[in-house]
């Protein structure tokens, strides 16, 4: 196996690794406490996604709060695997069709 191939499979495998994705992004925020001046309370988080040609917005509680992140950040490693594996099949394609490549029988 060729090792443009090999890191093709490899791109797949790490893709298949994950489980959890999600769109958008979390914000977390504080807010001054009108009972104690000077201090704050929070934090709150606010998930934002692009849904149907606008922005969505909906609160989240703290204790889902790392699991959204994790599955955003999922999303946003599997986008950028997705990035190296067309990068890799182009090189694989070009070096097929190069003057240079061997015909295949």
């Amino acid at each position: 196996m060729n090792s443009l191939a090999h890191k093709r499979k490899q791109i797949l495998q790490q893709m298949e690794e994950i489980e959890r994705m999600e769109y958008g992004s979390l914000q977390q925020e504080s807010r001054p406490s009108k009972k104690t001046p000077g201090q704050t309370q929070g934090p709150y988080f606010k998930h934002q996604v692009w849904e149907n040609g606008h922005n969505a917005s909906r609160r989240v509680p703290a204790e889902q709060a790392a699991a959204l992140s994790e599955a955003i950040e999922g999303r946003k490693h599997f986008e950028q695997l997705a990035g190296q594996y067309i990068e890799t099949t182009v090189a694989m394609t070009r070096a097929e069709s190069s003057p240079d490549s061997k015909k295949k029988s």
